[in-house]
């Protein structure tokens, strides 16, 4: 919900390998995205492709993306 109005942000289709630390890679990208004043659609977009990234990789730490991963994803799943 933000102002006045839901939207509804996809999430991605990915082999899932392990989830930990998921939600702190969320967290971490939509505060970035935010930080640089992406809209919120955009930002939580943004965010959604960095948590399915890092749940196809062991770890918490090392399955954390790096920003030319995220940008590139939409790209590498075509």
């Amino acid at each position: 919900l933000h102002e006045n109005k839901y939207t509804m942000v996809p999430g991605h289709k990915v082999n899932v390998v392990d989830t930990t630390a998921a939600g702190d890679v969320f967290n971490g990208a939509l505060a970035v995205a935010l930080c640089e004043g992406k809209t919120i659609e955009d930002s939580v977009a943004f965010a959604c492709k960095a948590a399915a990234i890092s749940v196809t990789r062991l770890g918490a730490q090392a399955s954390a993306p790096h920003r030319r991963e995220v940008e590139e994803f939409d790209m590498a799943r075509a």
